[in-house]
Formats: structure tokens, sequence, C-alpha cells
């Protein structure tokens, strides 16, 4: 664990005499990286999801900054979410599963009242609502990583790799923590992310250990089954469990499916977004 104050992650440097050096360049991505490991282990101290590489500084404003009253028709969703029907501010926005369940109460079915709070909203899932909103309230130094920050510190740890010629005990140390960090990153993660790196052996290694982390999922998740099973709990918690396998095990099928491609940069492809946001204003 990162968090552990006894494992704290630090690369090792080159002699530098002036800020022209070149060392100074290659120093700016390790000390980048680890101030960004340095919050990593902050948000796990604290028990916080350390990274979010799906949640972006866009999906924090929609859960934070509410929008003019006047700016959408009360019979939108966007409107709803913000607001209650007395036209009434609500101190958070509702979240996406709460959006479909006001809908539901209104007659709409199950799943039509979720497709259209995902799709036709800002409506964010409440553990993403509430991680976001929990990390705004946070010191910077504190706070765990989103999207922008997850590739910031994929960029520092491609640079720590690339070591100066003529500093071969700094390359071996700092390879092999670069790599340690690719793993501990993948081991954070419960959904598919596209390898990041430009380095082909750190994206092997976080790929590998992704795979492993996601199939560890699915075994837990079937272990809930049978203890859902023998307890007999009802159906609406077996079948979220269900559920929960079901969406693991296809993040299983993503990661297998990049695997033996030639890793390039994927740019902003990390995590899938969700359309539709053209339809907001629509309602």
């Amino acid at each position: 664990m990162i968090g552990n104050q006894g494992a704290r992650l630090r690369f090792l440097f080159l002699p530098v005499r002036e800020a022209s050096d070149r060392h100074a360049a290659y120093h700016e991505h390790l000390v980048r990286a680890e101030i960004l490991l340095d919050r990593i282990a902050a948000a796990q101290a604290a028990g916080l999801r350390a990274v979010a590489p799906t949640l972006d500084d866009a999906d924090e404003a929609r859960a934070t900054v509410k929008p003019p009253r006047d700016l959408f028709s009360p019979t939108t969703l966007e409107y709803r979410r913000w607001y209650a029907a007395d036209g009434s501010a609500r101190a958070q926005p509702l979240t996406r599963e709460a959006l479909a369940e006001l809908l539901g109460a209104e007659g709409m079915a199950p799943r039509e009242a979720m497709d259209r709070a995902t799709h036709r909203s800002h409506a964010l899932a409440a553990a993403d609502q509430a991680w976001l909103i929990g990390r705004r309230g946070l010191p910077l130094q504190q706070r765990p990583l989103n999207r922008r920050e997850f590739h910031a510190l994929v960029q520092a740890i491609d640079g720590a790799w690339q070591v100066p010629a003529g500093a071969p005990e700094v390359a071996r140390h700092n390879r092999r923590l670069a790599l340690r960090v690719a793993t501990l990153l993948a081991g954070m993660l419960d959904e598919y992310v596209a390898p990041p790196f430009r380095v082909e052996a750190l994206n092997d290694a976080f790929s590998e250990r992704l795979l492993a982390h996601l199939r560890q999922s699915i075994d837990e998740f079937r272990r809930t089954d049978a203890v859902c099973a023998v307890l007999l709990v009802g159906p609406k918690a077996w079948f979220a469990a269900k559920v929960a396998r079901m969406r693991v095990e296809h993040q299983v099928a993503l990661v297998l499916s990049t695997r033996g491609a030639q890793c390039a940069w994927p740019g902003p492809h990390v995590g899938v977004r969700s359309a539709g946001m053209s339809q907001v204003a629509a309602g």
C-alpha cells in the first residue's frame, strides 16, 4: 500500500550543477511523480478511492456548481436534478439513481428511468458524486487523483523511465520503481482502463496487474453470490451482486481484447464516457 509511511516511493536523483543542466528536465518528472504519489498515499490513509481515471474537472463542476434556475426549463431533468418541484434549490444535486427513482415514482419503467437519467442529464452515479464532493473539500495535498492528474502521473512515470545515459544505478532503481507504480495503479482500479503509458514495459505491467485484479474481483462476487443464496437475503441483493459480477467480467473481456496489441499513447481514451449529453437541454 502506497499509504504506508514506511514504504514511501522515492526516486534517485542525479547531480545538478545549474538550472539549465540536462538533468533538470528529468528531475521535473521525478518531482511531479513523487508529489502525486504522496497524494495517493494521503487518500489511501484516509480510506478514500485514491484514483478515478474516468472522472474529470467537468464532472466535479457538474456535481458542485449549481446552474442558474432559468438556464433550463422546469420540465427538463437537469432542472429537476438541481431544483425541487416548488423551485427551491437542492442542497446537492440528485444522483443518477435518485433521479431514476424520481422518474420511477411517476410511473416510468425502471430501465427507461435509468436510461433517461443517464443520457438526458448530467447526473452522476451516487458513488462518483460523493467522491467528487468529498474530494473538493480536501486540502490539495490530500486530494485523490482525477483523470487529469492520473494522466499527469502517467506522463511523469514515463519520464522517470527515460533515465539520462551514464547512470546505470539510477536507471535500475528508477525503472524498477516505475514498474512498481504502474502495477500499483492498476491494482487500484475496478474497471477497464486502456494501457496509458508510452513505455511498453510499463503498459505490460499495468495490464497484467489490472487483469489479475479484475479476476480477483470476479471471484469475490461469486462468493457473494453463494453467500446470498445461502442466507436467502432476497432477490434484490442477489441481483445486485450478479450485475456487479457481470460488469467486472465485461471489464476483464475489455482487458483481454487489448492484450497483444501494440501499445500506443491512447490520449483521452481512459474510460468510456456516456453519450447523449447533447440531449441534456431537451430533458
